[in-house]
């Protein structure tokens, strides 16, 4: 069982691993449209990144949830690593079109809106519910912004 402080800890990293894919994916794309497009959800990535960060700094954990927290030390760690919930198998170096890496990145956005929409069913406060949801919208946002891409190019 996780605590909502090990449930934000794993949005921390799926934003940082997220942050960290789209700036290794500039380096090794060409058209400059996609370069700042990248930027710009590696930008957002860090942003959603830091919002989850502050709501760890101010949850206030219930006894028995310190508790608990004390007893899963490391799950979280070993669990996520440096690896995002679906890019972690993605080997970069076999996608050789745009639309292709576009297509990774999707399929990445659309896991990340599963996971914030279950942590969604375990938030109570108000205040980060309402975060979360934006985080949402703006997760689909990436996705919109991915396939209008995708389809100007075809």
């Amino acid at each position: 069982m996780f605590t909502m402080d090990d449930l934000l800890e794993i949005a921390i990293k799926m934003e940082e691993n997220g942050e960290a894919v789209y700036n290794k994916a500039i380096k090794k794309s060409n058209p400059l449209e996609l370069n700042s497009m990248l930027k710009w959800m590696a930008n957002e990535e860090a942003a959603h990144g830091r919002w989850f960060a502050d709501q760890k700094n101010t949850l206030y954990l219930e006894m028995a949830e310190a508790y608990l927290k004390k007893m899963v030390p490391q799950v979280l760690q070993d669990m996520m690593g440096e690896n995002t919930l679906s890019l972690d198998e993605v080997n970069f170096n076999d996608i050789s079109t745009v639309p292709d890496l576009i297509e990774t990145f999707i399929s990445f956005e659309n896991d990340t809106i599963l996971f914030y929409e279950l942590l969604e069913m375990f938030v109570e406060q108000e205040k980060i519910k309402t975060g979360l949801k934006k985080i949402i919208a703006e997760e689909k946002n990436h996705i919109k912004t991915l396939r209008s891409m995708m389809a100007s190019m075809a």
